[in-house]
C-alpha cells in the first residue's frame, strides 16, 4: 500500500511539473528587476522545456529499447522473460525522472555562468570535455537497467547535442559581461568615491547604493 502510494506521488509530480514550475516562477516573480524576470521566465521555460523533451524521450525511445534488450538479454541466456510488475514500475519511474532531470542540467549550467560563479573556460577543452561525456556515459550504463550501453548511449547523445549549445550560450554571455565591463564609465578622480559591484563587477557611485550596469543593490 504505501510503495503504491509513493509511485501515485511520484507520477503527480512528474504531470503537474510545469503547473508547479509556474506557481514558482509566480511567487518569485514580484521580488525581482526587470532583466532579472526576463532570464528566470527564460530559466524557467528551458527547465520546462528540456525536462519535457526528457520525458519523451524516456517514454518513446528508451524505455521501450530498454526493455527490449533486457528481454533479448534474458532469452538470450536461455532463460524466461519474466519481469516483476514492481520491478516494472520502479524502472520506468526511474527512467523517466531520470531523463527529465538529466536533460536540464545545461540550464543549470547556463545560470551558474550568468552569475559569474562558474567560467566557460573550465568546461572547455577537447579532452576535458570528452572525459566528462565518458564520465557520464559509465555512470548511466550502471544506474539503467540495461546491461549494455546502448541506453546510456541513446541518453547521452541529445545530452551532447544539448550541453554544448548550452556551453555556447555561455561563451556570449561571458563574452557580453567582458565587453559590458571594458565599456563601463570611470568615475573622475574629482568625483564622488565609487566602488565595485559585488555581483558583476561594475562600478557604483558613492551617490547611489544600485549597480548602473546590472541595477542590484549593495546594500
Amino acid at each position: 500500500m504505501k510503495l503504491l502510494q509513493e509511485r501515485r506521488v511520484l507520477i503527480g509530480v512528474v504531470l503537474a511539473y510545469p503547473i508547479i514550475a509556474y506557481e514558482l516562477y509566480a511567487f518569485l516573480r514580484p521580488g525581482l528587476y526587470p532583466h532579472e524576470r526576463k532570464h528566470l521566465s527564460t530559466y524557467m521555460a528551458s527547465f520546462v522545456g528540456l525536462f519535457v523533451f526528457g520525458l519523451i524521450m524516456a517514454y518513446f525511445l528508451i524505455i521501450p529499447i530498454t526493455f527490449r534488450i533486457l528481454v533479448w538479454f534474458i532469452e538470450s541466456a536461455g532463460a524466461v522473460p519474466f519481469i516483476n510488475v514492481k520491478d516494472f514500475y520502479n524502472w520506468t519511474l526511474t527512467l523517466l525522472l531520470a531523463s527529465g532531470l538529466f536533460y536540464t542540467v545545461p540550464v543549470f549550467v547556463v545560470m551558474l555562468v550568468q552569475f559569474r560563479v562558474l567560467p566557460t573556460r573550465s568546461l572547455s577543452g577537447k579532452r576535458r570535455k570528452i572525459t566528462v561525456y565518458a564520465v557520464m556515459l559509465i555512470v548511466l550504463t550502471i544506474i539503467t537497467p540495461d546491461p549494455t550501453p546502448i541506453t546510456a548511449s541513446i541518453i547521452l547523445l541529445p545530452f551532447i547535442a544539448i550541453f554544448e549549445a548550452a556551453l555556447w550560450v555561455g561563451r556570449r554571455i561571458d563574452k557580453g559581461s567582458a565587453e559590458a565591463l571594458s565599456e563601463t564609465p570611470e568615475v573622475p578622480a574629482t568625483g564622488p568615491v565609487s566602488s565595485k559591484c559585488k555581483f558583476c563587477g561594475g562600478l557604483i557611485s558613492a551617490r547611489s547604493p544600485f549597480c548602473t550596469l546590472c541595477g542590484k543593490s549593495q546594500v
